[in-house]
């Protein structure tokens, strides 16, 4: 069958447009032309319709153009400029001039941003890319930077055109509504002469004639200053109103590039959640049986979960260790005193369970006290937490007491009274294997502050932890060892709660372990 032979009407697309519109006719309306009607029958419900499409289409453009909120304050500064400035004397004439020198100046940017991009690529990417052809290495090294260069050119002068392209736009719409709504009026000037006088129909048909003086808010804003007569008065409202302005500008461009700054940052932590999660608060208790330490750590959820296993595994690893426990002793202790064997370090704070820390304004006051020889059969930690005066703790204060011991040692401790301080002395002293010399030394600190005050005010101490540190002779050790003046010494340390109600489970066998000495020379 020849072309000759096709019938029209068998033809599928034929056959499926009969069934559409109407005898196959498709009918296309714009929509902005299309002149919707309310219930009514007037035009309000199109004219909002109209207004909510043009909103619609300029948003997506705006997007893409670039212009955020610095961008529409600059537009409200330009056309609050033009308006201000603006001859509403000006003549017909004197309008079309100016829409056409705006439209001239549009087209002279449009060939400068089209004219650069031209020699850009003439004289930039073309030789670079022919480089390319015989050497590969110089030729992409040529293009990167040529086609860099040639980006950001372009995109800054088309942002610039868009920007003054749709400024021009604005302001070239609101003189073509100032001579068609003035055309409107001057043409109802007997109507105006009925309502309000001959004299205000002859104002509005002399309106914008070629002979009429400039008039613009800014005119007559200079005229009413300048006829100020006192000359102090004149400034004064003159810079007053200069610097107004000025200063309600900037401050509407701080603000409108703090909203862009605070946008863009949203913009990006949403493009980052659905890597790293949403934002996410953790509260984390490391002991169930301590209320009061609480761990609280914020980031986005997958961040988190690292940092709550590091969290935890830093809690454990330092928990039970004394960072701060040294073996060094006074000097004086050094020369007379034998060598250290078995001795425990009590720690107290003027806070009752941790975190040891100071909170509503009231100092954090700690005390440690250190106990030579520890007698093996008071090792236990009813024993030593009753030596440290309980639950309770007991009142520290200014006044020292020094107790000698027999081994060569001093223990000494501070009270809020000189009795209380030698009660803690002798309490703390049955805790070792040393016996006291004489009587316990008291004495007092008076120390003060820049307002005259005891820097050692009386405070309630409570037990927070001890250590117990064993260090022992052992021959040839000297990988574990630590060499000291007359021998090889190993050490042994650990760091044991007091400030819990009960005793700690597995603490009896801790401390057990800590007084073994596996390889001593004196066992």
């Amino acid at each position: 069958m020849g072309a000759a032979d096709i019938v029209r009407e068998a033809l599928e697309s034929s056959a499926v447009r009969s069934q559409i519109g109407q005898a196959g006719k498709r009918i296309f309306k714009a929509n902005l032309q299309s002149p919707i009607k309310d219930g009514d029958g007037n035009i309000l419900s199109w004219l909002w319709l109209t207004a909510v499409r043009l909103t619609s289409q300029i948003g997506p453009f705006l997007k893409s153009a670039g212009i955020n909120v610095s961008g529409i304050w600059s537009l409200f500064v330009s056309t609050s400029q033009f308006i201000w400035n603006f001859n509403w004397n000006m003549t017909d004439d004197e309008i079309d001039q100016q829409i056409a020198n705006s439209w001239n100046a549009i087209g002279s940017m449009l060939g400068g941003t089209l004219g650069n991009a031209f020699g850009q690529l003439v004289c930039g990417v073309l030789p670079s890319a022919y480089i390319f052809t015989f050497n590969e290495a110089l030729g992409a090294h040529l293009l990167a930077d040529v086609s860099e260069e040639l980006a950001e050119e372009f995109i800054a002068n088309l942002s610039n055109l868009i920007r003054y392209t749709f400024m021009s736009g604005v302001q070239q719409l609101l003189l073509l509504s100032f001579k068609n709504i003035r055309k409107f009026i001057k043409g109802n000037s007997v109507l105006i002469g009925y309502l309000f006088g001959d004299n205000a129909q002859k104002a509005v048909q002399a309106w914008g004639s070629a002979n009429s003086k400039p008039w613009s808010f800014a005119k007559a804003m200079d005229d009413a200053v300048e006829a100020i007569p006192n000359e102090f008065l004149r400034n004064f409202v003159e810079e007053f109103l200069e610097e107004a302005w000025e200063g309600c500008v900037e401050a509407g461009y701080i603000v409108a590039n703090g909203i862009d700054s605070y946008l863009a940052q949203q913009k990006l932590a949403q493009a980052r959640t659905p890597v790293l999660g949403r934002q996410r608060y953790v509260e984390i208790t490391p002991d169930r049986s301590n209320d009061r330490e609480r761990i609280v750590l914020a980031g986005p959820q997958e961040s988190l979960k690292p940092m709550i296993v590091q969290t935890l595994s830093n809690y454990q690893l330092i928990e039970n260790r004394d960072v701060g426990s040294l073996v060094g002793m006074p000097a004086d202790e050094y020369m007379r005193a034998k060598p250290q064997t078995v001795r425990i370090i009590i720690t107290f704070y003027s806070v009752q369970k941790p975190p040891f820390i100071s909170g509503n304004g009231v100092r954090l006051v700690r005390a440690t006290y250190s106990v030579s020889d520890l007698k093996r059969s008071k090792c236990t930690w009813e024993d030593i937490k009753l030596a440290c005066g309980g639950t309770n703790g007991y009142m520290w204060g200014r006044y020292r007491c020094t107790a000698k011991l027999n081994n060569g040692r001093k223990l000494v401790c501070m009270g809020a009274t000189p009795d209380e301080a030698e009660d803690r002395v002798r309490a703390l002293a049955v805790l070792s294997s040393a016996e006291i010399v004489g009587n316990p030394t008291p004495s007092e600190d008076r120390k003060k502050d820049i307002a005259g005050a005891y820097i050692k005010q009386p405070t309630r101490l409570y037990p927070a932890f001890f250590t117990i540190m064993n260090q022992y002779k052992v021959s040839g050790a000297f990988g574990s060892g630590i060499p000291l003046s007359d021998g090889i010494y190993n050490r042994k340390n650990d760091k044991i709660y007091l400030w819990t109600d009960t005793e700690p489970l597995g603490t009896s066998e801790r401390i057990a372990e800590l007084l073994t000495r596996p390889g001593a020379e004196d066992p």
